[in-house]
């Protein structure tokens, strides 16, 4: 089993990397038993990846989708890997800072929120289909969608991203991605309700 990272290296303590394995997988454990999927994910640090290529340069995945704590359990029990979030039940809007930095200012905590901080990239969890992909890529940002698509959870420090964090826990919402409130979203659906009694 691979020691802990510790951002110079790899920790020879064998405290250190058991606290860091147990952490882990307990946050592995957590995602999925609230109904957020996620799979295992090799994180490269300094030219070196504990895949099996060893030589890769981006994070990537190194198993399938997990949906269930004791899947998660038994995953991240045989392995350290990092943890990826699978945008099967949510959309995740990545957007740059002179966006995101405004809508989470009108969000505040009723969605979920990170930020990778090597980009300053702002992402928020939102209901699936909540803005059309064209209109989030116009503003700089990445729409990650769908059981293929995912992001790492945050905890996870690579090259790319640095130290992901939250900024607005999952539990915060009571795991539920933002779900749009805007007076249109609302009005609409109730009229399309009502133009249906009437036709019958």
């Amino acid at each position: 089993m691979p020691d802990a990272w510790t951002g110079r290296g790899w920790s020879t303590s064998g405290w250190a990397r058991d606290a860091h394995v147990r952490r882990v997988r307990e946050r592995a454990i957590r995602y999925a038993v609230n109904g957020w999927p996620v799979a295992p994910l090799a994180v490269p640090q300094h030219g070196v990846c504990l895949c099996l290529r060893g030589d890769c340069v981006d994070p990537h995945l190194v198993g399938g989708v997990v949906r269930q704590g004791f899947q998660a359990d038994a995953v991240w029990s045989e392995h350290p890997w990092g943890i990826a979030l699978v945008t099967e039940g949510f959309d995740v809007v990545d957007i740059p800072p002179e966006f995101g930095a405004l809508l989470n200012q009108h969000l505040k905590t009723t969605c979920p929120t990170a930020m990778a901080p090597a980009r300053r990239r702002w992402w928020f969890f939102l209901v699936p289909g909540s803005i059309p992909a064209g209109q989030v890529a116009a503003a700089g940002g990445v729409l990650h969608s769908g059981v293929d698509d995912w992001v790492p959870a945050p905890g996870t420090n690579s090259e790319t991203t640095g130290r992901v964090r939250w900024l607005v826990q999952p539990h915060l919402t009571s795991w539920q991605p933002y779900r749009r409130r805007d007076p249109i979203d609302l009005v609409f659906p109730s009229l399309t309700g009502a133009v249906g009694r009437a036709e019958r």
